[in-house]
């Protein structure tokens, strides 16, 4: 038995997974033309099967929301591993933690070919890892055209949010022609690009991050993509991000490790806003392990607040190769 409670304005259906025998089920049972769903999430029904969910697409859902369940203010789901909107505005609430989960605005494509206009992704909870593109893997291709990313005041990233997509594994490719973040809370990485692994390929042609005055990103913001693993390629044309909060290190550039590869192919720019904190801003990438290799055409900053260190180039360590072409640094122009 599945129970769809009519709502006001704030929401057309809620799910609540108490009335169902899994996750899976309540999904399958959504009806059509839903509007804007509601789900009060609850781990009593969570079964195996329900920790990689793909939200469903032919519903003609306006938004899909999360949410604890009634009686309860947070909700904690460890067991999830991943989460697909396929192009429908997501927004993990708060009090939600799904600690371990990717969450990936886009679709994921295993072998096959997947393409969609927009994504939306909104974090006001805890999440492990966000994309606001999609996931591919086994050689297959999943494409978002635009995607918007908000990491609210309460929003926590415990590991990386990236504004494009993941690709995993030989052959696996995503692309975005622009990507939009505005981070007004807490992740320890923040990416404007793509991320490819293990032979992936990223690509992203212009990206642009904004961080709000109430933010903090405790290790570091790049404003392109990151690449990890032999034979992975990321490459951003061309990326921005203004800094009005807190960044540890900041980089006009990309991230390559472990033997990646990563090519911002035209400007690089960072600013650092009159109420922005960086510890050290620099002008490219950061390239780490042997084989690691990042290159940028040009990287250009401006510093109107708090720089403790200005670094004119990229970086790298233990026996990887970084480079910046063309170096510019503006003044303040605030």
């Amino acid at each position: 038995m599945f129970l769809f409670t009519t709502l006001s304005a704030a929401a057309d259906f809620v799910i609540d997974m108490d009335d169902h025998g899994s996750l899976t089920e309540a999904l399958e049972n959504i009806p059509m033309d839903a509007g804007i769903v509601t789900l009060k999430l609850s781990k009593q029904n969570l079964k195996d099967s329900d920790t990689k969910l793909s939200l469903p697409d032919d519903r003609n859902i306006k938004e899909f929301v999360i949410m604890p369940p009634d009686g309860s203010e947070n909700i904690s789901c460890p067991e999830m591993e991943r989460i697909c909107a396929n192009g429908i505005p997501l927004t993990i609430g708060e009090g939600v933690a799904l600690e371990n989960a990717s969450i990936y605005g886009g679709r994921c494509a295993s072998g096959e070919e997947a393409q969609i206009e927009t994504s939306n992704l909104t974090i006001a909870g805890s999440v492990g890892f966000v994309f606001g593109g999609g996931f591919a893997e086994n050689g297959g291709t999943s494409n978002v055209t635009e995607t918007f990313v908000t990491l609210k005041n309460s929003g926590v990233v415990y590991f990386e949010i990236f504004g494009g997509g993941h690709a995993y594994s030989e052959g696996s490719q995503v692309k975005s022609e622009s990507t939009s973040l505005k981070i007004s809370g807490t992740a320890d990485y923040v990416l404007g690009g793509g991320f490819a692994e293990d032979g992936g390929t990223s690509e992203c042609l212009h990206t642009d991050i904004t961080v709000t005055e109430e933010s903090n990103i405790p290790v570091a913001l790049f404003s392109g993509g990151s690449a990890s693993g032999s034979g992975s390629l990321s490459s951003v044309e061309n990326a921005k991000a203004a800094v009005a909060g807190r960044a540890n290190w900041a980089f006009s550039g990309d991230f390559a490790f472990a033997g990646g590869e990563t090519r911002l192919n035209g400007s690089s720019r960072l600013e650092i806003l009159s109420a922005g904190i960086s510890e050290i801003a620099y002008m490219g990438s950061f390239s780490s392990d042997e084989g690691s290799a990042a290159y940028v055409n040009t990287a250009e900053l401006m510093v109107c607040g708090t720089a403790a260190q200005i670094v004119q180039n990229s970086q790298s360590t233990d026996h990887g190769e970084a480079r910046t072409m063309v170096k510019a640094l503006f003044p303040c122009s605030n």
